[in-house]
């Protein structure tokens, strides 16, 4: 039986395939991927293929896509020193819920920060009753 290739493992053998390729052999690299795409029945699947492939060589560059949420619009100044705590890197987006009492969320691909002062609330009445 034949194994499924997954989206992801296209998106990421075309990213070792083009890393450091430019012009022609670009091109001509990106129209046989387009073939083997044809070959395997994922033209269809494409879209989210590249979605994944641009998930894929953000990580592989150190870029960090996080989503920062606060009660209200933060300072440039604030954003700028959240982006270097995460090594100055990062894509962010950010969010308002207005729900919270203040501090912030930040949210990447695989953690959530918690600095909300809910959550800090809630910290602190676990200690005290312990």
């Amino acid at each position: 039986m034949k194994k499924k290739i997954t989206n992801k493992q296209f998106a990421k053998a075309l990213y070792e395939a083009i890393k450091d390729l430019k012009g022609e052999k670009l091109h001509n690299a990106l129209k046989q991927f387009v073939l083997v795409l044809v070959q395997n029945h994922k033209l269809k699947k494409a879209d989210k293929i590249i979605t994944e492939f641009i998930r894929y060589s953000k990580k592989e560059e150190g870029i960090v896509e996080m989503t920062v949420t606060s009660a209200r619009k933060l300072e440039k100044h604030t954003l700028e020193l959240i982006d270097k705590a995460f090594g100055g890197k990062t894509e962010m987006t950010e969010d308002i819920d207005v729900a919270l009492l203040g501090g912030v969320k930040i949210k990447t691909e695989d953690q959530i920060f918690d600095g909300s002062i809910k959550k800090q609330l809630q910290k602190l009445k676990q200690l005290m009753n312990v």
